[in-house]
C-alpha cells in the first residue's frame, strides 16, 4: 500500500510497503518521477493516480531499493556511472532477497517480481555545470527543476532542487542515517566535502540557504539546517573515532564498516574505514 504527502505545490513525496520514499515533481506541462522504490506494487498505476501528466523517471542511482520499481516503466534515465550497480542489484540474487524480505512482512509478491524484465536506464545527459558540478535543468512548465551530479553514496549519484521552494531531493546523498560504506562509495571526507560545496553554490545562487529537504529513508520533509548541522558534525576526528559496526555485505565480501553517530538528534553515518583513513592522510 502506497502513502504519499503533498509537500509543495507539486511535490508529492510518496512511500511504498517496503518503506522507502520517492518523489513526483509535477509541472503544468509534464512531471518527473524521482526514484521508483522496490517494485513490489505497481508504481506506475499509482503515479497515475496522482497526476494525468506525462512523467519521467529519473533513477538517483542504482541501488535496487531505487531502482527495481523501474520495472513497471518503459523507460528510465540514471547516471551511466551507476550501470554496474543497476546491473548487479536487479539481478536475481538480490530480486530473491528483496521477496524474502516482503513476504516476512506479509505482503504479496508478484508472481513475475523474480523474472520480470527491467530496461537498463537510458544514461543522464548533463547540459550545463554549477561551479565545476555537472547539472541540467528541466522545465515542467511553471515549475523548475536542477538534477546535479553529486558523486557520493555512488558514483552516479545525482540530486535535485527545486528553486521556487528551496527544496533539495537529497537520493540517498544524506539521510539521517547515511551509508557511505558501499565499494563505489567516495571516502567519507569527500562526500562531506562535496555536499557543503553543493549547499554553498545553491545558497550563493539563490540567495538564501535550502529550506526543506526530502530523503529517499523519511517518509516527510527535513529541515534544511539538519542537513548543514549533519555535515558539520562529520567531523575527521568524529570519523576517525567511530567505533566499528556490523553491517550485512554478503554481496560485497569484507569492508571495514565504521558508524559516527549522534544518538540525541538520531544520526549516523556508517563509512568504510579504510577509505577514511587513505583520505584523511
Amino acid at each position: 500500500m502506497f502513502t504519499s504527502i503533498p509537500v509543495f505545490p507539486g511535490v508529492t513525496h510518496i512511500t511504498d510497503c517496503m518503506g522507502v520514499s520517492f518523489t513526483l515533481l509535477e509541472g503544468s506541462d509534464s512531471a518527473l518521477l524521482i526514484d521508483a522504490g522496490y517494485g513490489i506494487e505497481d508504481v506506475r498505476a499509482y503515479v497515475e493516480t496522482l497526476t494525468d501528466r506525462p512523467v519521467e523517471l529519473i533513477l538517483t542511482h542504482g541501488h535496487h531499493d531505487h531502482v527495481l520499481g523501474a520495472r513497471w516503466f518503459r523507460k528510465s534515465r540514471m547516471a551511466r556511472e551507476d550501470l554496474e550497480e543497476f546491473r548487479l542489484r536487479t539481478a536475481l540474487r538480490q530480486r530473491e532477497a528483496v521477496r524474502n524480505q516482503a513476504l516476512e512482512r506479509g505482503l504479496t509478491v508478484p508472481e513475475d517480481y523474480l523474472t520480470a524484465p527491467i530496461p537498463e536506464p537510458e544514461p543522464l545527459a548533463y547540459t550545463d555545470e554549477l561551479d565545476g558540478m555537472e547539472c541540467t535543468g528541466y522545465d515542467l512548465g511553471d515549475l523548475e527543476v536542477w538534477l546535479i551530479h553529486v558523486p557520493g553514496h555512488t558514483p552516479g549519484s545525482c540530486v535535485f532542487f527545486v528553486p521556487e521552494y528551496q527544496l533539495l531531493l537529497t537520493g540517498d546523498d544524506w539521510n539521517p542515517c547515511t551509508w557511505m560504506w558501499f565499494p563505489s562509495a567516495v571516502p567519507a571526507p569527500q562526500w562531506r566535502d562535496r555536499m557543503i560545496r553543493l549547499l554553498e553554490l545553491l545558497e550563493r545562487a539563490q540567495g538564501e540557504r535550502v529550506e526543506t529537504v526530502l530523503c529517499s529513508h523519511q517518509a516527510g520533509p527535513r529541515k534544511g539546517s539538519e542537513l548543514w548541522d549533519f555535515l558539520a558534525y562529520m567531523t575527521d576526528d568524529r570519523l576517525r573515532a567511530a567505533p566499528p559496526i556490523a553491517m550485512n555485505i554478503e554481496l560485497y565480501g569484507e569492508i571495514p564498516t565504521h558508524q559516527a553517530a549522534c544518538p540525541e538528534k538520531g544520526w549516523a553515518l556508517v563509512f568504510d574505514y579504510d577509505k577514511f583513513l587513505k583520505a584523511a592522510t
